[in-house]
Formats: C-alpha cells, structure tokens, sequence
C-alpha cells in the first residue's frame, strides 16, 4: 500500500520513516523466504531508494544499492543501481567515490 503516488513529496515524520523502513523490511524477507532473487532484489531497491530520497539516511541507502548490484544479473540493472549510487555521491561532492564508481 503506498500513501502517496511520490513519497519524497510528503512530510514524513520520524515514527512514520521507521514504520516505512519496518514495512520494506517485511517485504525483502518475505521475498528471501519464498520469492527468487530478482524479486529480494527489487524490494531491496525499492528501500534504498526510499531511505535516499525519503529518509535522507544516504550511507544505509548505499549499502543496500550495492547489495542489489549484487544481486543483478545484467549490465542495464547494474548501470541503473549505479546512477542512484552516482546521484547520491555527487549531491555530496564526494569525488573520490564518483571516480571509484565511474571505474566500475
């Protein structure tokens, strides 16, 4: 269930972020226990993608991104991970994790 079509436009309150984080959090296990990778991978994406643009908890956000490239088979998935990895390191100026990430 989604509360709103864009959830970075909504003012979220802290108890609301962690019950959001608990509810994606429900999803990967539930597709680690009886979904396939692909299915543990999109949930994992969908929360990093939810704590990058919602909760602003970038280095949580990163760390699973990365786990979902793990996760991915081809070149176009990988490449789309990467750019919302990229997004974030360059919203902070970070070059030596933009260089490293552009190299992969």
């Amino acid at each position: 269930e989604k509360k709103t079509l864009d959830k970075s436009k909504k003012k979220w309150t802290v108890k609301e972020i962690e019950k959001e984080i608990e509810r994606h959090n429900a999803v990967i296990k539930e597709a680690e226990e009886i979904k396939g990778d692909v299915d543990v991978r999109d949930a994992m994406l969908d929360k990093a993608i939810f704590l990058k643009d919602v909760a602003k908890y970038e280095d949580d956000a990163e760390k699973l991104f990365r786990e979902a490239i793990a996760k991915s088979g081809g070149p176009s998935k990988k490449m789309e991970i990467l750019f919302h990895i990229l997004q974030m390191t360059i919203h902070n100026i970070n070059i030596s994790k933009i260089k490293k990430d552009i190299e992969t």
